[in-house]
């Protein structure tokens, strides 16, 4: 069974902003945990890690509360304030939940650099790593280089790239991306998400198109620092949920991978960054 590292949840009643949700109408409506139930019936997916996407200590202390009781929510990357003068007390009330596998701590401008050249964002990152917290991180191509010199300062930080980095799938162009890519793989701790590429791609999209990057990102970090994510519902915009997932697999059968390095990409990978309990 593999194991989703990255979807969303949420209803639009829930008293949250999220820009995203709220700007596209495609996904502009719920998305609740029968929704995903569904979805990984038609396909070989057997639970999923959540990922905060309201910068709110609110969202992730509910996902928290309701992974506990899930049988098919296996971990939850919150939020905090990266900036906030409480953040290892914070962390520490999150590491009370057994469902409480890493953070996604960025301010409300996730795709923006700014924060890394912040005064305070070392020492706030030094603190993560010293507690043993899994941090994901969202990075644009022209800002990978920015983050990798941020992020090779902390070789003992559990790093996890989003979305292999935001590729520009739709023009079919690897370079600068992929000369990016390899030297954040050689030069910090990080594992990455494949995951992105066909909201990158377009409606359009194809296994032809965004094998490519797939081939990249395996070649550049290797199967043991790979794993599966969907980027649900976000991926919804572009494709079905269970057409990604097989054709992530095929691409993988394609690149003749053995099962034992599928594995790492389609859960075992997971299980070690986020510490979960797997097989379900």
């Amino acid at each position: 069974m593999y194991l989703d590292t990255h979807i969303h949840l949420w209803t639009l009643d829930d008293g949250e902003h999220f820009w995203m949700r709220d700007k596209i109408a495609g996904i502009h409506r719920d998305f609740t945990e029968d929704d995903f139930r569904v979805l990984r019936s038609r396909c070989n997916v057997g639970g999923a890690i959540v990922v905060q996407c309201m910068h709110t200590i609110s969202e992730t202390v509910k996902w928290l509360a309701r992974a506990e009781k899930s049988d098919q929510l296996f971990g939850v990357v919150g939020w905090l304030d990266l900036f906030s003068e409480n953040l290892a007390e914070e962390v520490a009330r999150y590491k009370k939940s057994p469902k409480f596998v890493g953070l996604r701590p960025l301010p409300p401008d996730t795709f923006g650099g700014d924060w890394l050249s912040d005064a305070r964002s070392p020492g706030a990152m030094k603190l993560l790593q010293s507690l043993d917290v899994s941090v994901d991180t969202l990075q644009q191509v022209h800002n990978l280089a920015r983050a990798r010199a941020f992020f090779r300062a902390f070789p003992e930080l559990r790093l996890v790239l989003n979305h292999g980095g935001r590729p520009a799938v739709m023009t079919g162009e690897l370079e600068p991306w992929f000369s990016e890519i390899r030297a954040f793989a050689k030069e910090t701790s990080a594992v990455v998400k494949i995951s992105g590429l066909v909201e990158r791609a377009g409606v359009e999209w194809s296994k032809e198109s965004v094998k490519p990057y797939v081939a990249s990102l395996i070649e550049a970090f290797g199967t043991k620092r790979c794993m599966m994510a969907t980027n649900w519902p976000v991926i919804s915009i572009s494709s079905r949920y269970d057409l990604w997932v097989n054709t992530l697999a095929e691409i993988l059968d394609e690149l003749g991978l053995s099962a034992e390095e599928k594995d790492d990409v389609m859960w075992r990978t997971a299980v070690r960054q986020y510490r979960v309990k797997w097989p379900a």
